[in-house]
């Protein structure tokens, strides 16, 4: 098996993941009007995301925003998060990036593990817990009950030695979090239409990740954002990491 063979594969079960959430979920809407938020922008803490504010990394005020609905528990969007976290780290001091989560009705463990991503933000480790879970998501993604809990809260732990490991366990629970969850999931389902994940947007602007490699869509996503950043004025192009600059 090729290596485009192997990530069309990827691919078209994240994207089959997307369309199993679409046609289960899509009656089960929210009273939440949605046509008030400026899906591309980012949006602070309020009534109906339970008072949270989006999870961003990079420059925070930047005129170019990357968004990403993704499930914690699909593959597809394990693979991407690493990518996305390299783009992050070449171009994070002029570009925003957001995390929504989107999880997939199919996956009976994408909501749970939305849930320890937002409740280890609580404790300010949204993003260390977001990359541990999906870099292990074999230990947890067929568990249930109170082992799921434990080998989230175990994680949590390896990410926050010094966090409080009862808060996290208790605020996995919190009323709030499951608005923002379901906010996020909101806002893509009826603002930018989303259908699969991972579904990645710079400025609005869908971009096409289902044909390709890999290489190619992160082509295209740095294409986009080099075309947006020149409009504003910005540098373009990523900026070398040490290991790079090492080669």
């Amino acid at each position: 098996m090729n290596k485009f063979t192997v990530v069309a594969i990827v691919f078209i079960v994240a994207c089959f993941g997307g369309l199993v959430a679409w046609s289960t979920l899509r009656s089960s809407d929210s009273t939440t009007d949605y046509s008030k938020y400026n899906s591309a922008e980012i949006i602070n803490g309020n009534e109906d995301n339970g008072g949270i504010d989006e999870h961003v990394r990079g420059k925070a005020d930047s005129k170019v925003i990357v968004v990403e609905y993704a499930d914690v528990q699909c593959p597809g969007c394990a693979t991407m998060m690493p990518r996305m976290t390299k783009l992050y780290t070449q171009y994070g001091d002029r570009v925003a990036f957001v995390f929504r989560n989107f999880p997939i009705n199919g996956h009976q463990n994408a909501r749970a593990a939305a849930a320890a991503c937002e409740s280890a933000g609580f404790q300010g480790y949204y993003w260390e817990m977001l990359e541990t879970l999906y870099s292990n998501r074999n230990d947890w993604i067929e568990a249930s009950g109170n082992t799921r809990t434990d080998i989230f809260a175990r994680l949590f732990k390896e990410v926050a030695p010094e966090g409080d490991e009862m808060k996290f366990r208790g605020d996995m629970s919190d009323g709030n979090i499951e608005k923002k969850v379901n906010f996020d999931y909101g806002i893509g389902r009826n603002v930018d239409k989303v259908n699969a994940t991972p579904a990645i947007y710079i400025n609005g602007e869908a971009i096409d990740i289902s044909e390709g490699s890999f290489d190619d869509v992160m082509k295209r996503i740095s294409d986009k954002l080099d075309a947006e950043l020149e409009k504003v004025g910005e540098k373009t192009g990523p900026l070398e990491t040490e290991e790079e600059s090492e080669e």
